[in-house]
């Protein structure tokens, strides 16, 4: 994409998110002056050269699985998969633990939203397509932009007309959880976080086990608009559900001394 310096200047705030996407190259006077590119590109750091996603320890493959390749694949197989900006990730089988936060979490955002007319909460395996807003600026989408996720714990309201004729939900949910396992931190705290964030979803709990905490973030219009961070003996709340509270030291396992 070739932008002049006076464009860039007006509207810096645009190209540092379509950089994510392509390159950015600034021009003066119709003279090429300077490139604006993503950081970090990777785990080494800067480096140029065209953008391309690096997704921390998965292994990066050589060519990237367009949308109809990952239906296929999912078809064939029992496997659970996510597709994130053309890679692949299998998902690993939950544990014990991941599935009892799981259950004590669906119950209380069931009980909260029993008496909504217009939301209602989901649980894994549920798939959920993804676009990221910012794509629009650049140009019209295509199916090989959908990213396929499956996130933990789902809230979906108004969702009724945004199931297709395969009873598949094809909306963008209010609120996702996901709880973090050995194999998903890296993914779910940085790719998913980037994502959720960029596809219109207004909230995103992460779900820690390891450090028996909870990190709540607020999204709005594709950028960060809150975060909170909520330790043992805390209640977690909600910024999208007013009300919507859970009390951290009945969530997790208490640890054995």
């Amino acid at each position: 994409m070739y932008v002049s310096a006076t464009e860039v200047q007006n509207n810096f705030g645009k190209y540092l998110k379509l950089c994510k996407i392509e390159n950015v190259i600034i021009t003066r006077n119709g003279k090429k002056q300077a490139m604006l590119l993503y950081f970090p590109r990777n785990s080494e750091g800067f480096e140029a050269g065209e953008p391309f996603a690096d997704y921390g320890t998965s292994p990066r493959k050589e060519e990237y699985v367009s949308y109809q390749q990952f239906l296929e694949m999912t078809e064939k197989s029992e496997n659970r998969y996510e597709l994130i900006d053309g890679v692949v990730y299998l998902l690993a089988s939950p544990g014990f633990t991941h599935q009892k936060i799981l259950g004590e979490l669906h119950i209380i955002f069931h009980e909260y939203l029993k008496g909504s007319k217009k939301c209602d909460t989901f649980m894994a395996p549920f798939d959920i397509n993804l676009i990221r807003q910012n794509i629009k600026l650049l140009r019209e989408e295509t199916e090989d932009d959908i990213n396929v996720v499956q996130p933990d714990l789902i809230v979906l309201c108004d969702y009724i007309d945004e199931i297709d004729e395969k009873d598949k939900y094809q909306g963008t949910p209010s609120l996702v959880v996901e709880i973090l396992s050995l194999s998903s931190r890296s993914k779910d705290r940085v790719k998913k976080l980037d994502l959720y964030m960029e596809s219109g979803i207004e909230e995103y709990w992460i779900i820690d086990p390891k450090t028996q905490s909870v990190m709540v973030y607020s999204f709005k219009e594709g950028e960060l608009d809150g975060d909170a961070l909520y330790t043992s003996g805390q209640n977690a709340e909600s910024f999208r559900f007013p009300g919507l509270s859970v009390s951290l030291d009945k969530l997790f396992i208490s640890k054995k001394n």
